[in-house]
């Protein structure tokens, strides 16, 4: 038997934990910024999301499995459930600066075990089954496997000291993500902007996931700097930490480095090329960047005194609440014309 929406529920969006994502970060940046009444309106949020969105895709999986098949098989889809590990993760981290660690530990194994499954099944499903060229299934999407495997090394990093007896090991295992998630980052990295450069670009191919170039370098800032938070934990981490603050501050460069590009293509985008602004769930992976920068930069100046960096995240912060604002109202408009929206044929979410 078909559920209610069963079409919305068919067509879903493959990467909308990345609205976990995005609630969950500006959670944490209020937080951050000492706005515990809207930080925690905004945790119950992500919380929320995390199992509506949850209770939609188990359903998806159970009564549309050729759906799902169809996606993670997909190399311009398959990369998009890496939100899912993500979302788990930063609603985890959020939980763990609540004080509940038993819960932010379990949703942290769940993390690290559902990035190592899906690391190895899309990596393998885009070899095996892809035969589109490059430009044509290449994205910023892709890059959320990086932002999963960091997400992993955050959670890890804030749990490790409630857990003295396993905290080395699970610093370690922490480590390990951080640096395939880099490798990964590099990678693909490399590959996007093949894309950029030696293929022609047109307005619709520039997604709002190309956000996550930057997102993944924040994200790779924010464990990084997590990781040097927590040197008297781990003897090894003490070892390695010039490498760790060398490579954190200049991923932290690099990150900011692509905020004026990628505000450049969004200029091009709509107002050049003068595409119309429409609802899609990917514009979620504007607001998590913008988020997850503000938070970076806020962990990254106070773990590395560097003081003078400390009005950047106060200003990023209302950046990404009006990010954030503004998709949240696009998307409540597009839900009031989801029946049009499902005669049309699109993804109604």
């Amino acid at each position: 038997m078909k559920p209610p929406f069963g079409s919305t529920i068919e067509n879903l969006f493959s990467g909308y934990f990345a609205a976990v994502m995005a609630t969950g970060i500006v959670s944490i940046a209020l937080l951050l910024a000492r706005e515990k009444l809207f930080s925690l309106w905004f945790m119950d949020l992500s919380l929320l999301l995390y199992v509506i969105i949850s209770l939609l895709y188990f359903t998806r999986a159970i009564v549309y499995p050729g759906a799902v098949r169809r996606d993670l098989t997909d190399a311009r889809t398959a990369f998009n459930y890496f939100t899912f590990v993500a979302g788990t993760d930063v609603v985890g981290t959020r939980l763990a600066f609540a004080s509940q660690y038993v819960w932010a530990t379990v949703l942290g194994i769940v993390g690290a075990a559902s990035w190592l499954i899906l690391i190895y099944f899309v990596v393998m499903a885009v070899t095996v089954y892809n035969t589109r060229p490059e430009e044509q299934v290449v994205s910023g999407g892709w890059l959320i496997a990086t932002v999963g495997a960091e997400s992993v090394t955050v959670l890890a990093a804030v749990v490790a000291p409630q857990w003295p007896a396993v905290s080395e090991t699970i610093l370690f295992a922490a480590y390990m993500f951080w640096a395939v998630g880099i490798l990964l980052y590099l990678i693909f990295i490399a590959i996007i902007l093949h894309r950029f450069f030696y293929y022609s670009i047109k307005a619709s191919d520039l997604q709002p996931s190309y956000w996550i170039n930057m997102g993944a370098v924040a994200i790779t800032t924010l464990a990084g700097s997590r990781l040097s938070a927590n040197i008297s934990l781990a003897p090894f981490l003490a070892t390695v930490d010039p490498f760790v603050e060398g490579v954190t501050i200049m991923l932290w460069a690099w990150g900011t480095w692509w905020i004026p590009f990628l505000l450049l293509i969004g200029v091009w985008k709509y107002f050049i090329q003068r595409e119309r602004f429409t609802y899609h769930p990917s514009l979620w992976s504007i607001v998590f960047p913008l988020g997850m920068y503000t938070t970076a930069t806020n962990v990254f100046e106070t773990v590395y005194r560097l003081p003078f960096l400390a009005a950047i995240p106060i200003f990023s912060l209302w950046v990404a609440l009006a990010a954030w604002t503004i998709v949240a109202v696009a998307f409540l408009w597009q839900w009031r014309r989801r029946d049009a929206a499902s005669v049309s044929g699109g993804n109604s979410l």
